[in-house]
């Protein structure tokens, strides 16, 4: 969903009468550690998807749980920019409801295909299957949104709340009309 919310942002701040060179001034600190975030989740779900963990079953988890406090130190040197602190308040969520699962984001049953329920319920990767035992699911991947062409969008509280601070980022950035060095309007809080 963090995808659409970017281009939607895109779309209503030119609309807006924003500018795409805007974006070139939005200065971002620590883009390093939204990378080394990517790249941890991305390895979990490739081994996920090949069917096997990394290492002892502690570990996955383990790195799950880092890259949202890598993704928790980005927002905080950000958190001056619009939108970041309701996009830190997502990434909060997230990662508390994936701390308090043993690693794994929790996915509603009933909003999955058959076939999907049996793969999470071995836990292996960033999700797993919402069950009794389960805490925070206000917070889990609960809600699900039916797309013509895109199929079924599972998503959380938290992640609503990383797309409307995201979306918030870039279209007051398009609309920001000064650039570095210069006056004018500014694209700070």
């Amino acid at each position: 969903m963090l995808i659409g919310a970017l281009i939607l942002a895109v779309a209503a701040g030119l609309l807006a009468g924003g500018k795409l060179k805007n974006l070139s001034y939005l200065q971002l600190r620590g883009a390093w550690l939204v990378l080394g975030a990517l790249f941890l989740q991305a390895v979990l779900s490739w081994m996920a998807a090949r069917g096997s963990g990394i290492g002892p079953r502690w570990v996955g988890p383990l790195l799950h749980v880092l890259s949202y406090v890598l993704l928790l130190a980005f927002t905080w040197v950000n958190r001056s920019l619009p939108g970041v602190r309701v996009l830190a308040a997502g990434v909060f969520l997230n990662g508390l409801v994936i701390a308090l699962n043993g690693g794994l984001m929790p996915v509603a049953p009933w909003a999955l295909p058959p076939g999907d329920i049996a793969s999470l319920a071995r836990g292996v990767g960033i999700h797993g299957l919402m069950s009794a035992g389960t805490r925070l699911t206000a917070l889990a991947d609960r809600f699900y949104l039916t797309l013509p062409g895109l199929g079924r969008w599972l998503f959380s509280v938290g992640d609503v709340l990383i797309d409307l601070g995201a979306f918030w980022l870039v279209f007051r950035s398009l609309r920001s009309f000064s650039s570095p060095g210069t006056t004018g309007k500014g694209i700070s809080g």
